[in-house]
């Protein structure tokens, strides 16, 4: 592994919204946490992260949350 393997995770709590606080709460109720890190090549990545199953993976902040306000609304 070179220097360039490792996650660096980012919290983006400060981006706050009711509605995006609503649902980060309703999936932080089932186990799941929303994080960001760089990949190995630089490239910013939204992950879904529920223990240590493997999660969803977004380009974008604004995706992550779409697929898991769906993901809720299959499961409820």
């Amino acid at each position: 592994m070179g220097t360039h393997d490792t996650m660096t995770v980012i919290d983006r709590r400060e981006m706050s919204d009711p509605t995006t606080d609503a649902l980060i709460e309703a999936a932080a109720s089932d186990g799941f946490s929303l994080v960001q890190y760089e990949t190995p090549t630089d490239h910013p990545v939204w992950e879904w992260r529920r223990g240590d199953e493997p999660g969803p993976q977004f380009v974008t902040r604004w995706v992550a949350l779409i697929w898991m306000e769906e993901w809720l609304g299959r499961v409820a």
